[in-house]
C-alpha cells in the first residue's frame, strides 16, 4: 500500500513539474505586436498574413492590430501593447507625423520597436532622440530604375521615346519612383520627358488627366504612371482615344500584371512585395533577440515584371 501511494505522490510529482515547465516555456515565448493601419488595402491583408505565418516559423506569438487609418487609434493601440508587456512592435505608421508618439511610448516602456512600410518621420524621432532598431521598407526609386531600364532594352539603347508621367507630386515615395525612372532612361539623350499630371492616385482622374495629356502632347509615345490606380486609368485613357502607338510602364499591383502578361499596351513595371517585407522583418526581430547585431534600415527592392515573367508572377501581387 506504501509502495502503491508512493508511486502515485512521484506520479502527481511528475506530473506538476511537467505543468510548470509547460506554464514556464509559455511565459518565455515572446509575444510580437503588430501595428498595422488597415485592412481594406490587400497590401496590409498580405502583409499581416505574412506577420502571422513568419512569426509562428520564428517562434513568437503575433498579435495584429488595425488602427482603421486613424493616426490616434494606432498610438491607443500601441499603448495597450505597452500594457499587454509584449517583447517588441513591428510598426507601420498610418502617418510618418503622428506616427512619433507611438514610438515614444514603446521607447519610455524599453520594448523595442521596428518600423516597417511607411517610416514615422525621422526629423521628429531626432528631435525627441527617439530608437527604432531597424526599419524594413521598399526601395521605390530602384523600382523606377527598373522600369526605365526595361523600357530601354524595349527601344533599344538609342532609340526614342517621348514620356508622359501620371504622378503623384505630393507624394515622396511616387517622386523616388519617378526620380528612379529618370535615372533608369539617362543614359538615352532621345528619351524625352515633356508632361506631368497628378493622377492623384485614382483611376477616374488619371483617366481624365491622362487624355488631356494625350490629347495636348500627341508626340507622347510612352505613359509612366508610379501607382496602379493611375496605370489603370491611363490604361483607360489610351484604349479611349485609340492610341496603340503609345506604351505604358507602371508600379502596379494584382490587375497590372494580368495586363503586363496580356502585354497589348502596359508592357512591363514593378511590384512591392509586402509578405515579404514582413517576412524580413520577423526574421531580423528573431536576430535582434538572438543578440545579433542589425543593420538600421533595409531597402528591399520591388520585382521587376515584364512579358517574360508575369505569368508566373499574378500570385505574388496583393
Amino acid at each position: 500500500m506504501k509502495k502503491l501511494l508512493k508511486n502515485s505522490a512521484l506520479a502527481a510529482l511528475g506530473m506538476s513539474l511537467a505543468m510548470s515547465a509547460a506554464i514556464a516555456h509559455a511565459q518565455d515565448k515572446k509575444v510580437l505586436g503588430v501595428a498595422l493601419p488597415n485592412l481594406t488595402n490587400p497590401y496590409y491583408v498580405a502583409m499581416k498574413k505574412s506577420f502571422e505565418e513568419n512569426g509562428v516559423k520564428q517562434g513568437f506569438e503575433v498579435r495584429v492590430l488595425i488602427a482603421d487609418n486613424d493616426d490616434a487609434k494606432q498610438l491607443s493601440q500601441v499603448q495597450t501593447l505597452v500594457q499587454q508587456g509584449v517583447s517588441a512592435v513591428a510598426l507601420n505608421c498610418v502617418s510618418s507625423g503622428p506616427c512619433v508618439a507611438s514610438v515614444s511610448e514603446l521607447n519610455q516602456a524599453k520594448i523595442p520597436v521596428f518600423t516597417i512600410n511607411l517610416l514615422p518621420d525621422p526629423e521628429g524621432l531626432k528631435a525627441e532622440s527617439l530608437k527604432v532598431e531597424q526599419a524594413v521598407q521598399t526601395d521605390q526609386k530602384a523600382g523606377g530604375v527598373y522600369i526605365g531600364k526595361q523600357l530601354l532594352k524595349d527601344i533599344g539603347a538609342d532609340g526614342k521615346a517621348v514620356v508622359g508621367i501620371v504622378g503623384e507630386p505630393t507624394s515622396v515615395a511616387a517622386n523616388a519612383r519617378d526620380d528612379g525612372f529618370k535615372e533608369g532612361l539617362a543614359s538615352n539623350p532621345n528619351v524625352k520627358f515633356v508632361a506631368l499630371v497628378n493622377g492623384k492616385v485614382e483611376e477616374t482622374t488619371s483617366l481624365k488627366v491622362t487624355t488631356e495629356m494625350l490629347q495636348g502632347h500627341p508626340d507622347i509615345t510612352v505613359v509612366y504612371s508610379d501607382t496602379e490606380p493611375s496605370a489603370l486609368g491611363a490604361l483607360a485613357a489610351i484604349q479611349q482615344l485609340g492610341r496603340d502607338d503609345v506604351k505604358l510602364y507602371a508600379f502596379v499591383d494584382k490587375l497590372g500584371v494580368k495586363n503586363i502578361e496580356d502585354n497589348s499596351i502596359l508592357k512591363a513595371g514593378a511590384i512591392q512585395e509586402p509578405a515579404k517585407l514582413a517576412q524580413i522583418q520577423v526574421e531580423n526581430i528573431k536576430k535582434f533577440f538572438d543578440g545579433q547585431k542589425l543593420d538600421p534600415v533595409i531597402d528591399s527592392p520591388p520585382l521587376l515584371v515584364n512579358k517574360d515573367n508575369a505569368g508566373g508572377t499574378v500570385d505574388k501581387a496583393y
